[in-house]
């Protein structure tokens, strides 16, 4: 397999799993924020306050965009594998 089409490939992957997992890194992050701008002005360090919201945002999140995330990533797979002549020469 060229160079080229390995590269290709990787650099496909890579994208679809960026896109994949954009969402859920970006409301734990939002979430994560939020709850440590509050700790601030409350003064208040527990660790529990911080990391509880954080869980509970991320699973509702992978609850809620499950089904997009399949899709996104069946839709990869068909396409990679649709045509896999350019990875045999």
């Amino acid at each position: 397999m060229p160079m080229e089409t390995v590269v290709e490939l990787g650099r496909r992957t890579l994208e679809a799993a960026l896109v994949i997992c954009a969402p859920i890194l970006l409301i734990a992050t939002v979430v994560s924020v939020t709850v440590n701008v509050l700790q601030v002005l409350t003064s208040v360090q527990e660790m529990t306050i911080a990391t509880v919201p954080r869980l509970l945002a991320t699973a509702a999140a992978l609850f809620l965009l499950m089904p997009w995330m399949l899709r996104r990533l069946t839709q990869f797979t068909l396409q990679i594998l649709s045509d896999f002549r350019p990875y045999l020469g």
